[in-house]
Parts: structure tokens; C-alpha cells; sequence
């Protein structure tokens, strides 16, 4: 709903929600997209970094498909990092052979059930990451 709302400001052509495999919470060593944005023009791309952090360098990276991989756990008091946690399966599943994702660009975000915390890992593109961090406040301000 949110990238909806954003069709034009962010040049996007389509947002595509991927069919997902029905246990995909359950295997920890694979992932996949649960959104395919596919863009009206190329898009700069970031190198992969964290949701706030706000030092972007977009170089000669660009791509038309970008997805979002959500991923929801429930932390424990020892390891509620959550930072770490998207760090790491982005980079887990980005360099493995068990997880597709529709092209080389897109974004883990992942959300801490137990304690209400969250964070991303990828790459952006301009615009995207501002929108997420608003979305993602939100829906913690909800929940």
C-alpha cells in the first residue's frame, strides 16, 4: 500500500507481489522476494547498506527490477540485534545457491516481533530508503 502511493515519485512501473512458499518462515536457510518492484526507468542503486544509515553512495550500479525480502522473527533477550540480523541474511542469502531472488538488487527488512524493533540491510535506491523508514515507524507506532 505504501509503495502504492509512491508509483510516481519513485519511477515505478509496477509493484508485484511474489508468491510465497507457505513454510518460508520456518527455512532459515533460504529465502525469497515477497515484492518485485520493477521501474518505469533505471534506477540508481546504493551499495548495500543499513536503513538508517545516511551515507548512500549510488555509483555505476543501475537496475529496473528491485525486490523486498521481509523478514519477521521473534528476538531473544541475548540476541535482539536486529541490525546484525539483516545484515546477515542479506548477506547469507545473496552469496548462497538455495535463494533465487528475482536480480542482484533489492532489500532485507527485517522485524523483531518479540521486542518491536526493526531494520533493513540491501540496496537502495533514491527515495526508497526515506519511504521505508517512514513505513516502518509507522507500523512500529501501530503495532
Amino acid at each position: 500500500q505504501v509503495l502504492d502511493q509512491e508509483l510516481d515519485s519513485l519511477e515505478i512501473e509496477n509493484v508485484q507481489k511474489e508468491t510465497i512458499h507457505p513454510r518460508k518462515s520456518y527455512k532459515m536457510n533460504s529465502s525469497c522476494a515477497d515484492v518485485l518492484l520493477l521501474a518505469s526507468y533505471k534506477w540508481q542503486i546504493s551499495k548495500a547498506s543499513l536503513l538508517h544509515d545516511n551515507r548512500d553512495s549510488y555509483e555505476s550500479i543501475s537496475s529496473t527490477k528491485y525486490w523486498i525480502d521481509v523478514q519477521l522473527r521473534w528476538g531473544d533477550f541475548d540476541s535482539h540485534d536486529i541490525e546484525r540480523y539483516a545484515r546477515a541474511k542479506f548477506l547469507d542469502y545473496t552469496t548462497d545457491n538455495m535463494t533465487l531472488y528475482p536480480s542482484p538488487t533489492g532489500v532485507i527488512i527485517a522485524f523483531d516481533l518479540a521486542y518491536n524493533l526493526y531494520s533493513g540491510y540491501g540496496n537502495w535506491f533514491p527515495g526508497m530508503k526515506p519511504l521505508m523508514q517512514q513505513a516502518m515507524a509507522k507500523i512500529c507506532k501501530a503495532n
